[in-house]
């Protein structure tokens, strides 16, 4: 027979508890499956680090969109230092993505701009843009510039395709040569 020894002090012993009592609150949460909100979060593609066109077009692609990378275009714009009502709308939008522009009021940001190929509302075209400041994706939204289009967020369901024959553009128009003409980039003081 063996016998072990040690000397335990009052402090050793509730550290010891405590930390028993962290262990055991953790695997009653993982058996529960009450970390939902954190597996929820984990779903949602980290904003951090996002520098390159393949990190850009493989956010995008996180939350089920394929972006033209071809189509690629970029602008520096500047959040403006007061929001009128038109921009607290979209900061609005930004907000229920997880994001806030209000953060960042003043400041200039990247504006990058694609194409997306894949949106099941049958609109065309539908532009998707990324908000960039220092690396890190501070905003964006899915948008189809037409007269009867639609503003979105990237993890939004896409709104239903119309049935009526009116909802499609005449076979004559174009799509918008640039981006200027996006609705949100005259509320982004700077966009050119």
């Amino acid at each position: 027979m063996f016998i072990f020894t040690a000397k335990l002090t009052r402090k050793k012993l509730a550290v010891g508890i405590a930390a028993a009592g962290i262990l055991l609150i953790g695997i009653i949460i993982l058996l529960t499956g009450r970390g939902g909100a954190e597996a929820a979060a984990s779903s949602t593609p980290s904003p951090k680090g996002v520098k390159t066109l393949e990190d850009r077009v493989a956010y995008l692609g996180a939350y089920g969109w394929t972006a033209d990378a071809s189509t690629e275009e970029c602008q520096e714009v500047v959040i403006p230092k007061e929001f009128d009502s038109t921009f607290e709308e979209y900061n609005s939008l930004q907000k229920g993505q997880g994001f806030d522009l209000s953060k960042i009021k003043g400041k200039r940001v990247l504006r990058y701009v694609y194409l997306v190929t894949n949106h099941p509302s049958g609109k065309n075209p539908v532009y998707a843009s990324v908000l960039i400041y220092k690396n890190n994706v501070v905003g964006g939204d899915l948008q189809n510039p037409t007269l009867d289009g639609f503003l979105q967020g990237f993890g939004q369901a896409a709104p239903l395709p119309e049935a009526s024959p009116e909802s499609e553009p005449p076979p004559d128009t174009e799509p918008l040569p640039s981006t200027e003409a996006l609705p949100g980039a005259e509320a982004l003081p700077g966009a050119n």
